[in-house]
């Protein structure tokens, strides 16, 4: 991929997606946002031309639980300069928003129907209180929608590129991300692959405690398995309080803290982003580590040449700094940087 003014070039090698199909975890914390990283895999995947110059690139199908497609719009073109509207028109881009009518909608139906049904209380968990400052109420009085039979949830299309997903159920999801897919694929005029990214499918645990993290590790594979699809993206929190568990731990800290373990296992690269460990700098908004696998969670191995280049990347970390337009520098410690 040829260097892209909007990827910094320390950035430029881990943005890239590997040559050999595989899955990608990015993790995050509260006060260090990865909107801005997801977007960089965006426009490293959209790319029309690839290593030798072919016409080739991606499509891309982003599922999102925390933020509505307004959202990724405003940051892709500020962040990205792209224009998700047009690559929707040209069959390179799809958005499934399970925020608006899957959780916020059904909801506010809960609660007019049938009153709240609320999740089991008990001792206050640091995990459940991430979870409310991530814009939820408190587990003990939030209503959680009723997941709906996979048959009664049909996938909703808004419009040509943009899905809803009505209902928590695992079933309706894995359809509807299915059917997003196949429509790129069969829209595409050439043979490009898929790049799936799931953002905050953790967001799951807390809205149905009977979704399992096993139910979300499946179908991240299944996914994967699909015939057109390349590479599956997952970003998920990683907040100090999700990973110690309290004592005794929470059903919540357990279930993500188990997803967690089994992502970080299954990927063959980790991109994660934190505040400083120094606390807040004026020039400077966190580190991001990048993590390299050297075998894949099969034990099949990589390729010797993709070997070669990404070992200069295994454990490398780097400061980094987001800007009010949206750019962004990183940069090794104590050096000025890149924009």
């Amino acid at each position: 991929m040829p260097p892209s003014p909007r990827i910094p070039s320390h950035l430029q090698p881990y943005v890239g997606l590997p040559h050999d199909e595989s899955l990608l975890l990015v993790t995050s914390t509260l006060g260090a946002s990865a909107n801005w990283l997801t977007i960089r895999f965006l426009c490293a995947a959209l790319s029309n031309t690839d290593d030798g110059g072919a016409q080739q690139g991606h499509n891309v199908v982003l599922v999102s639980w925390m933020r509505e497609c307004g959202f990724w719009k405003q940051e892709a073109r500020k962040g990205g300069g792209l224009d998700l509207e047009r690559l929707k028109r040209e069959g390179r881009f799809a958005f499934v928003d399970g925020l608006s009518e899957a959780c916020l909608d059904a909801t506010a139906a809960g609660e007019a129907t049938n009153g709240p049904r609320t999740t089991p209380s008990g001792p206050k968990s640091p995990a459940l209180a991430l979870q409310g400052r991530r814009g939820l109420a408190p587990a003990a009085s939030r209503t959680v929608p009723a997941p709906a039979p996979a048959h009664a949830a049909s996938a909703k299309q808004i419009s040509p590129g943009h899905y809803a997903l009505k209902s928590l159920d695992m079933a309706h999801l894995k359809a509807t991300v299915t059917g997003a897919v196949s429509a790129l694929s069969s829209s595409s005029g050439s043979q490009r692959k898929t790049l799936v990214v799931l953002d905050n499918p953790d967001l799951l645990l807390a809205l149905d405690p009977a979704i399992k993290p096993s139910a979300i590790s499946s179908l991240v594979l299944t996914l994967h398995d699909l015939p057109s699809v390349s590479h599956v993206l997952t970003h998920i929190q990683a907040d100090n309080p999700l990973l110690s568990l309290s004592t005794p731990p929470q059903p919540l800290e357990i279930a993500h803290h188990n997803l967690l373990v089994k992502l970080g296992h299954m990927s063959r690269r980790i991109l994660g982003v934190r505040v400083l460990d120094t606390g807040v700098a004026r020039d400077v908004s966190g580190v991001i580590r990048v993590t390299e696998q050297r075998m894949d969670w099969r034990g099949l191995g990589f390729k010797e040449e993709e070997k070669a280049r990404d070992d200069a990347g295994k454990g490398k970390e780097f400061l980094y700094q987001v800007k009010g337009d949206g750019s962004v520098k990183v940069f090794d410690r104590g050096a000025g940087g890149d924009a």
